[in-house]
């Protein structure tokens, strides 16, 4: 299972930084940093018809994330696994409590629904889990890249006997190469 750090109280950062002028302009610095965050480019059309189709998330999703910001704000755009850890690390550093199988329940659903893969780097499971493929279907892949060398293109992946190429066609935003 994975860790997450223990979260910040950021009252009591504050009330440590002081009230005079420097606790002040420091103190409202981190609360503009930890509240603002980023614009991140607008997904294209076809890309928002994808999300469309996207299962609900689960409860555990709207309880640690959609209490403190809207649902759209946190999946913008596609993440490798190791960026949706750092996400939910970052969720508890700011505060956001939940159980460890709670955590774990988002990050499935948010590397399942919003991740991305280096297909000519990734084990197997990660390319499973994050393109819905069943373990033997991803393990040959991992197999034709061993045997051949790296994935030129979407049309070298698909040519792996077994890929279901027009499921892996809905996904290829997914896919880097």
């Amino acid at each position: 299972m994975r860790r997450y750090p223990e979260p910040v109280n950021l009252p009591r950062v504050l009330l440590l930084l002081g009230t005079g002028a420097f606790g002040a302009a420091f103190g409202s610095a981190v609360v503009t940093a930890t509240v603002v965050a980023p614009q991140a480019p607008q997904p294209p059309a076809a890309e928002t018809a994808k999300h469309e189709e996207r299962p609900a998330p689960p409860a555990e999703f709207t309880k640690l994330c959609v209490r403190c910001h809207p649902s759209d704000k946190i999946v913008e755009g596609r993440r490798y696994p190791a960026q949706w850890e750092q996400v939910l690390e970052q969720m508890v550093a700011r505060g956001a409590t939940g159980t460890e199988p709670e955590f774990d329940a988002v990050y499935d659903y948010l590397v399942a629904q919003f991740g991305r893969v280096a297909i000519n780097t990734a084990p197997a499971d990660e390319i499973a889990q994050v393109l819905h493929l069943d373990a033997g279907v991803a393990e040959a892949i991992v197999q034709q890249r061993t045997a051949s060398g790296k994935f030129a293109d979407f049309a070298a992946l698909t040519a792996v006997p077994g890929v279901p190429a027009a499921a892996l066609e809905k996904l290829r935003d997914a896919i880097v190469f």
